[in-house]
């Protein structure tokens, strides 16, 4: 038994050796091959940062997040294929806009924080669990934008669902039923997760669109049970629609549905396991929408006046409106007509103007604060745009409590609204749209609110830095319909907003009266600066030969922020202290420069011309040979 001790001690000392010399065998290799740099088996998509250091790793992602943008995204559908662009260029910067955007510095510090730590002993860990170590990218995604081009680019693929309906054949003097039609919709969700794995594996491979079939809830077997309650209504009276001024008892207006269209409208309804017709309130709704509304509906005029010399100078009184409540109207239709009414009142709403008596004293009594941005270097069409955006909100009183929007103060902007067009670029060529300029307003109007000491409740930055709205971090985009510009009056009276425009500056001053509130925002702090990528050129042959048309010019990208703090008198009903931090991320934006096209010279127009005649000539042997 003795004799068994050595032997087991040497096992021990050669154990230990051997895995003393392993340790050290995997040491060295970390030390000559991953000191330093991101361990083994570690993949972004089938990208391999084993071995790179974090400069390297970050390099060879910018370049291969910078192709994916480039590149854009390739849907398909049957033999359709469309390419989305992730980045859209224009001449004027509030029309640009990118889709996604990847931040490589968090991508990088996840990697090393998940897989690639850059110490021994994490690679330590990587070697004795073998296997590869997927890493996603760290991205934005502007989800409902790129739904909508999707949606536009294949707009053939939605098709709704027809439910069965009864019909009146006026030929045969007849009900009859027009069977039900299934639909399709491209499958948003599964479209979306293809999307969203594209992203995170920097993947440039074609995304196959997928649709989904959407069924109709009323067949023509559940209409046939039905078909004699139907035909009483096609030997009915129809219904009326009256529509009462509030003054008067008797009816201003009336819509007479007949029969024929009437029948249109049913549906049916299970009821206590039984169908029932009922009408359907959709397409009451479409009929109020379409025919009735336009003839009910006015819009309120809000008060206005302007301030000259700390005077009133001029007014413009408000004015109620009222709007065809079609919701409210239309199930008030559905329930009168099968509770035996063939004759409905429709619902209205009034809608206050907020009317003041200008007689009045509203507390307007100073300015409470000035919101100010500079737009040298606009085209002309931008400066006109800034104008009409201004004179839009200008005047606008906002009433205690209530809250600005800037979406809803600018309305339909369009070239019947007054807007004039700017270029954007799609597919290397350049088409007019308008909006361009309303960033200044939105930005412009952004600052006032914060010097008034007023609490911002909606505000996005732009895709990347704008000289127009330098210092960076305190500019605010609007785009119809949103992002939009909000901010709430907390102050116990009334706000108006006026606008001046000096030269190339721009003011919004808000008049109102001081409550002893202090605002304050410090200067931003600007940091992550990114230099761009070079400028880009696009040959266009919507240019001239030779000429070159540029994009604003190139931008570094940076993040920044500010912080703004409102100190509230004593005795405020709010907290007396509100403190916030805007937070902005601006991503490097290279410029992009069309080139008109060259023109062909005479001697490769002969030659194009030459092969053109041999691939014929080819085309009529190949032709004879088959004969």
């Amino acid at each position: 038994m003795k004799k068994k001790k050595p032997t087991m001690r040497i096992l021990l000392v050669l154990t230990v050796f051997l895995l003393f010399v392993a340790t050290l065998s995997v040491y060295l290799n970390w030390h000559k091959n991953y000191r330093g740099k991101i361990n083994p088996n570690v993949f972004i998509g089938s990208i391999d940062l084993s071995g790179k250091t974090v400069e390297e790793a970050e390099e060879i992602i910018a370049e291969k997040t910078n192709s994916f943008l480039e590149k854009g995204l390739i849907l398909k559908y049957g033999e359709k294929l469309v390419t989305i662009d992730l980045l859209s260029d224009a001449f004027d910067p509030d029309l640009s806009y990118r889709l996604a955007s990847f931040e490589t510095e968090k991508t990088i510090d996840k990697i090393i924080e998940k897989e690639g730590s850059l110490n021994f002993f994490r690679y330590l860990s990587t070697k004795l669990n073998s296997g590869d170590k997927k890493i996603t990218t760290i991205y934005s995604l502007e989800e409902a934008r790129l739904e909508e081009l999707i949606s536009q680019a294949f707009s053939e693929l939605n098709i709704p669902a027809n439910n069965a309906f009864f019909s009146f054949d006026k030929q045969s003097d007849s009900l009859k039923i027009v069977p039900e039609k299934i639909g399709k919709q491209i499958n948003y969700t599964l479209a979306l997760n293809d999307i969203n794995n594209a992203l995170e594996n920097l993947s440039e491979e074609i995304i196959f669109l997928k649709t989904r079939s959407e069924y109709p809830s009323v067949k023509s077997s559940d209409l046939e049970s039905l078909k004699e309650e139907a035909e009483k209504i096609i030997n009915s009276n129809g219904l009326k629609i009256f529509y009462k001024k509030p003054e008067t008892k008797t009816s201003s207006k009336l819509w007479t549905i007949g029969p024929e269209k009437l029948v249109t409208w049913l549906m049916t309804e299970n009821k206590d396991v039984n169908l029932k017709l009922i009408l359907d309130t959709n397409k009451i709704a479409s009929y109020l929408q379409e025919t009735v509304s336009p003839s009910i509906d006015i819009e309120p005029v809000k008060a206005r006046f302007e301030i000259k010399d700390n005077k009133v100078s001029t007014w413009q009184r408000g004015i109620d409106g009222q709007k065809l409540n079609i919701a409210s109207s239309s199930e008030k239709i559905k329930n009168d007509f099968f509770a035996g009414n063939s004759e409905v009142d429709l619902i209205i709403e009034k809608i206050s103007s907020q009317s003041l008596n200008p007689e009045e004293n509203y507390n307007i009594q100073e300015i409470i604060g000035t919101g100010h941005s500079n737009f040298a270097g606009s085209s002309v069409n931008r400066r006109k745009n800034i104008s009409v955006g201004a004179q839009a909100v200008s005047g606008i009183l906002i009433a205690p409590g209530e809250e600005f929007s800037l979406v809803k103060a600018l309305g339909d902007v369009s070239a019947e609204t007054g807007y004039f067009p700017e270029l954007v670029i799609k597919d290397n060529k350049t088409i007019p749209e308008y909006g361009g300029g309303l960033c200044q307003v939105a930005t412009t109007l952004f600052r006032a609110a914060l010097e008034s000491g007023l609490p911002i409740t909606e505000r996005r930055n732009h895709s990347y830095r704008v000289s127009y709205y330098e210092p960076a971090g305190m500019d605010a985009a609007v785009y119809i319909p949103n992002p939009d510009v909000r901010f709430i009056n907390d102050t116990p009276d009334y706000i108006l907003i006026q606008f001046r425009i000096e030269g190339n500056d721009i003011y919004f001053d808000f008049w109102g009266k001081e409550d002893g509130r202090t605002a304050t925002t410090t200067k931003p702090v600007i940091y992550n600066i990114v230099k761009p990528e070079p400028t880009k050129y696009i040959e266009s042959e919507d240019l001239a030969p030779g000429e070159e048309k540029c994009t604003e010019r190139a931008h570094n990208g940076a993040d920044a922020y500010f912080d703004y703090t409102v100190i509230y008198p004593e005795g405020s009903t709010t907290t007396p202290i509100q403190e916030r931090r805007f937070n902005s991320h601006y991503v490097p934006w290279r410029e992009v420069c069309l080139i008109g096209k060259e023109l062909p010279s005479e001697e490769e127009i002969i030659q194009e011309e030459n092969k053109t005649e041999e691939i014929i000539e080819e085309e009529k042997k190949d032709e004879e040979e088959i004969e």
